[in-house]
């Protein structure tokens, strides 16, 4: 196990050999690793200081990281393809719900401090758990429908009921999950790094734009210049 040299020491790196350091991935043998622990902290520190070229840099360190864990919960946990087709929607999806954790719950930001892979293994599991509330409530709706006799047009029912049947079956899904996909990789194209992040927490996760703000280290007001700009190009794009 390596030994975690002070976080001080780290922050006086110039960009370049900071970028080489935290590019390193052997955790276990590596005594120049960063421990993703250390690269959160650093994170928070630039945060609260403004300097937006860590922020950039240790935001993108974090972010490859976030999806390589994401990525191999998914698969261990059933989520691909039990819940979601595409391993890298679902390792997408599942960083965005921890990164939201992170921004919105203190509690988590300190916690992630200190024992960040506790913390991931925490929030995987309630994103996990979402997902199967949300499946569970999708099949009792359709029983309920199934089950109902007070329709006025049983027909109509049994028709409704069996388009939602079909558009549960995996096939269907995976289509879906597809289609989905595409239309994420073209909105990483067209927009800027900044765009897509702001784009993806506002319409996806929903989050407050103060919070966003406080995530990228930028103001409010530079959060809706992202969000303005963002939506001209999609509409541009998509009305093709």
């Amino acid at each position: 196990m390596c030994i975690q040299e002070a976080d001080s020491a780290l922050e006086v790196l110039e960009d370049h050999p900071l970028h080489s350091r935290l590019a390193r991935v052997d955790w276990e043998d590596d005594p120049l690793y960063v421990p993703t622990e250390q690269v959160f902290r650093l994170f928070g520190r630039a945060c609260a200081t403004g300097d937006k070229r860590r922020i950039g840099l240790l935001s993108r360190v974090l972010s490859g990281r976030l999806l390589g864990l994401s990525k191999a919960f998914a698969v261990r946990s059933g989520i691909y393809p039990g819940n979601i087709g595409n391993l890298d929607q679902a390792a997408e999806e599942l960083a965005q719900y921890v990164w939201e954790c992170l921004v919105t719950r203190p509690g988590d930001a300190e916690h992630a401090k200190k024992l960040f892979g506790q913390l991931f293994k925490r929030r995987a599991l309630d994103f996990q758990r979402r997902l199967l509330a949300k499946k569970r409530s999708c099949q009792e709706n359709l029983d309920a429908m199934e089950r109902s006799s007070d329709d006025d047009d049983p027909e109509k029912t049994i028709r409704i009921v069996t388009a939602l049947r079909q558009e549960a079956t995996p096939e269907h899904a995976f289509e879906i999950k597809q289609r989905h996909a595409q239309v994420a990789a073209r909105l990483q194209a067209i927009l800027t790094k900044e765009e897509h992040f702001v784009y993806v927490m506002l319409f996806v996760d929903e989050m407050p734009v103060k919070d966003i703000a406080s995530a990228l280290g930028v103001t409010p007001r530079t959060v809706n210049n992202y969000k303005n700009a963002a939506l001209k190009k999609v509409q541009k794009e998509f009305k093709k």
